[in-house]
Formats: structure tokens, sequence, C-alpha cells
């Protein structure tokens, strides 16, 4: 089968850090192509050329904005929205033409902005059917589009000839918006093993802690720090935060960490590797995923593939997939409060007692399952 993936996010090589998203629909696109079908991608275009990977073409869509991050622009800035007009021209035009050279069977939208109007239009024009793979930024972003936001979303959903969300509430939230019905398909992704230890058995029984994640106010990298800092000190004392990541928070993050002296218990980095994710998912305690507004992030799944638990706020299927498979700690609330107390209840156990919870939670959520599922529906 000929099958074209439309992303607004893909890695520029293997490891790239820069969307974990991107990394799972190359991951994606991999597992197609070794169950000998024809891939082509349609990314957004980046300042270089995207990395060859056998079995997958890769024809990007010309984009004025450079290694901008589409999710992150402001859509308050007037130059913003002439990128994303021309965007929108450039991907259709380029959907058209590539389902004409590859003579496409079906296509699978990654997000429905921008990636399912161009499967709208590649419908529209050569009857091309095409599926929607709805993420979580679609919901609480586009539909707030004014006049508009909404009603793309339900449009691209109807023209679709399937309809999938990563996560039972994002469904749900789905079928409010589209009135249409949304199956299942969890997102996730192959990290490499782990090569090496990277912290030493600390006498005074040093805890560490990873967040990775977007520097942003919904994924709660601010909420993080606020708990740190609502510890007791000689709790303190006994942990340590690496965070890594990219985002608009960034410079305000940095700011706090150093206005509440927490520089000795958090350390604040950007982007990280695919390998380097993986050494530090083996020798830390727990991920911590702190999110305001969250579906099932890659990370969750990425954590349970290497063995780590996770202490995560109880927002979108994290808490109901935490406590089904007793695979980590879920905080009562959203609040700092909430998540520094599960924090200190995470010293008083060990990772080994979550062993069995994290090896069945991770079988739903292996690459050549959900791949084999969406060949399935």
């Amino acid at each position: 089968m000929n099958i074209h993936i439309i992303t607004s996010s893909y890695p520029a090589y293997p490891d790239d850090p820069s969307g974990t998203m991107g990394l799972f629909v190359r991951q994606f696109a991999l597992e197609l192509a070794a169950m000998g079908h024809n891939v082509v991608v349609q990314p957004v275009a980046r300042k270089n050329e995207y990395f060859p990977d056998p079995g997958i073409n890769i024809e990007p869509t010309p984009w004025k904005g450079g290694d901008q991050e589409l999710a992150s622009m402001s859509l308050m800035n007037p130059k913003n929205w002439w990128y994303f007009l021309l965007l929108f021209i450039n991907g259709i035009k380029n959907t058209i033409e590539i389902n004409d050279k590859y003579k496409i069977d079906r296509t699978l939208c990654m997000l429905v902005v921008p990636s399912g109007i161009f499967g709208v239009a590649g419908k529209l024009k050569n009857k091309t059917p095409y599926d929607v793979w709805i993420l979580g930024s679609d919901i609480w972003k586009v539909r707030k589009i004014p006049f508009l936001g909404k009603f793309i979303i339900s449009r691209v959903a109807r023209f679709s000839e399937r309809v999938f969300a990563d996560g039972l509430q994002l469904c749900k939230d789905v079928e409010d918006i589209t009135r249409e019905p949304c199956a299942l398909l969890y997102s996730s992704r192959k990290l490499p093993a782990p090569q090496k230890q990277l912290f030493l058995s600390d006498p005074l029984k040093t805890r560490h802690f990873l967040f990775v994640g977007r520097y942003h106010i919904n994924k709660g990298p601010d909420l993080l720090i606020k708990a740190i800092n609502l510890l007791p000190r000689d709790i303190r004392d006994l942990v340590r935060i690496h965070m890594f990541g990219l985002g608009p928070m960034e410079a305000k993050l940095q700011s706090m960490i150093s206005e509440m002296k927490l520089q000795d218990c958090i350390s604040l980095h950007g982007p990280i590797e695919a390998q380097e994710f993986s050494d530090y998912l083996q020798s830390v305690s727990f991920l911590i995923i702190p999110s305001r507004i969250e579906s099932i992030p890659v990370v969750f799944s990425d954590a349970l593939q290497i063995g780590t638990p996770i202490i995560s706020m109880p927002v979108g299927d994290l808490g109901r997939l935490i406590k089904q498979h007793s695979c980590g700690l879920v905080a009562t609330e959203t609040s700092p409060e909430a998540l520094a107390a599960s924090i200190q209840e995470s010293l008083t156990t060990s990772k080994a007692s979550f062993k069995d919870g994290i090896s069945t939670a991770y079988e739903q959520f292996r690459t050549d399952k959900i791949v084999h599922n969406w060949l399935r529906f």
C-alpha cells in the first residue's frame, strides 16, 4: 500500500530532540516501511534537509518560519498569520502533487491543523481517503481560534474516513466537538537501550528525578519548581531534579530557580537526545509529569519502556492509567502542594516495587502494536 503521512512535526535526524511527537511519527513511518508499505512523509520544511531513512520518501512543504515550532507560534503576531497562510497554500499544493506522483492509497494526517486541512484538499482533488489522528494540541489550542477553531476540527473529522485520538478523555472531547466517532490509538516510539548508569549510589540516598517536555505553561514546569521549593529543607537536600526541554518559559524558569535558591537541587537544560534520555530514565528514580493539561504524552510510554515509574498530576488519562497499572504515583490535585506531597511519598518507595505494573502497562504502547491497530481499523 502507498501510504502518505502528513505531519507538522518530524525530526531532522534520528535523535533530533526538538519535538517528541515528530520522533513518534518517524517511528510509525519506519514500522510501516518495515512491513513492506511504500511510505511518503510530508513534514514542514526546515532550514536543513531531513535525514534520509530507508523506505521513506520525504516531501517537505515549504515554510517561511524556519525551524520555529508551529505549536509555539503566537496567533497574536500578524506576521505569523502571513506565514500560516503561505503554509496552507503550499501544503495543499504539495499534497496534491504527492498524491499524483506516488499514487497514494491512504493518507494519515497527524493533527488537524495544518495536516488535516491538507488531507481534505487531497480528498477533494484526488479522492484520496485520509484518517486524522487528533492530539491534545488540536483540542486545547485550535478550538480556541475565534469563530474558526471548532469548525475546522469538525470539518476535517467529517471529511475523513476515520478519526483517532491518543487518549480516552481526548476521544470523548473530540466526539463532543465533531459529533463523529473517535477511536483510541495510543502514540509511542522506540528508544535506544540504556548504555550507562549516570549516577553513582549515594550514601545519603539522594534521589534523582527527571522532567522532559516543552517549557510551556500547559506542561507545568513552573509547578514542579514551586513543588520543590515547598519541600522541607531536609527532604529537599535529598532531591535532585533534572529538567530538559525547549520553549517560551525557559528564561522564567531559570529566574524562578535563582530567586528560590534551588540551584543545588534543580538543573535546567536544553533539549535531550534519545540515547541520553534513555540513560537518564534508567538512572533516575521517577519521571515527573507536572502538566496542567494533558492527554497521554509520549514521555509516559518512554518511561514505561525503560522501566521507570512516573509521578504525575491527575490530568487527562494519566491518573487512570497509573492507578490501574500501579506504575507510579498520582498527585491528589493539580497544584504544587499536591505534587510536593507525591515527591515526598516517592522517597519511601522503591523503583523495583513498580516493575510488574510498568511491564503490564507498556504492552498497550508498543509501536508495532499501534501500527498494526491502525492498519486493522
